[in-house]
């Protein structure tokens, strides 16, 4: 049995009980975390996590919330809110190190401002650097992978640096969710000033492009299923696509409803439940099956489910 006293004596940071996770997700949506935690920095985020394993608990990780569905039962075992407790970067002459729990989008911003380039087009990925580098997070040609040198993880017992073809990076994975991600080390490139004004260019155009296709104003969890590989869709059909030649645009169940802008993304219109989105992720991959003869697979992260889709 798990003593709550004995959990406080050993993690220095917050911690609350019954938390629900519906306000710790860009989507709104998820019932309550058993414990969750909130370490006030690394080492007492690593010590949150051993004690959890040592009492056969899950833990997650979380980040920003960003891309993550959780069941209307909510979480078993731990959250444990990263964002606070690995803080902190630095902007190095060929690329920069930074903690996990930092926007990606501020280290985009920061590293652009330097003149460095190889990441200045993942701007609109609203996750963390830990999020980003787990799913390879990827936009406009550019993907973590690309830049990584190497990432810190911490799997339970120590803490280990791994170099980048250790990592097992694909299409929008990596092998990186069985660790917790400390941090990453990045090699940018040096932009010329040409470079600078040609990708400043490239960055405001799809700054608008993704203003305009993207129900931004809404909440919502970003793209639901991965875009298949080349050669796995007729005409090599993004999941978006497919699922609006379908006709899914606008369906809803309760208050989610698969945005009218972006097929591939479900927003929380109002008191929206994971059952709800789960419903509508059953009905596109079963409609898109049917038509297509594709099996979408999941690029939101499920939490406390079982048996679901992947």
């Amino acid at each position: 049995m798990l003593s709550l006293e004995e959990l406080r004596g050993v993690v220095r940071g917050k911690v609350l009980i019954s938390e629900p996770m519906s306000d710790h997700t860009t989507i709104g949506v998820g019932g309550p975390a058993d414990f969750f935690v909130e370490p006030v920095d690394r080492d007492d985020l690593c010590r949150a996590v051993t004690f959890f394993r040592r009492h056969r608990l899950p833990c997650l990780v979380l980040g920003r919330g960003s891309n993550l569905l959780v069941h209307d039962d909510g979480v078993r075992g731990a959250v444990i809110a990263a964002s606070g407790a690995l803080c902190g970067y630095r902007i190095r002459r060929d690329g920069l190190v930074a903690s996990a729990g930092e926007p990606l989008s501020l280290l985009v911003a920061r590293s652009f401002e330097a003149g460095l380039g190889g990441i200045e087009m993942l701007q609109g990925i609203p996750g963390t650097l830990g999020g980003a580098l787990v799913m390879n997070a990827g936009a406009w040609g550019q993907q973590m992978s690309d830049v990584v040198v190497s990432v810190d993880v911490f799997d339970g017992d120590r803490v280990r640096t791994l170099k980048r073809d250790a990592i097992g990076f694909a299409y929008r994975c990596s092998g990186l969710d069985d660790t917790v991600v400390l941090g990453a080390a990045l090699r940018l490139r040096h932009l010329s000033e040409a470079d600078v004004r040609e990708r400043t260019a490239a960055r405001e155009e799809a700054m608008r492009r993704r203003k305009a296709t993207q129900p931004l104003s809404w909440p919502n969890a970003g793209s639901i299923f991965r875009n298949p590989l080349p050669g796995e869709s007729p005409d090599g059909l993004g999941a978006g696509a497919m699922i609006e030649q379908c006709g899914l645009k606008g369906l809803g169940v309760g208050g989610a409803v698969i945005s009218d802008v972006h097929a591939n993304m479900i927003i929380n219109t109002g008191g929206a439940t994971a059952s709800d989105v789960m419903e509508l992720i059953h009905r596109a991959r079963e409609a898109v099956s049917s038509r297509f003869g594709v099996m979408l697979e999941l690029e939101v992260m499920l939490a406390g489910f079982e048996n679901a889709c992947c």
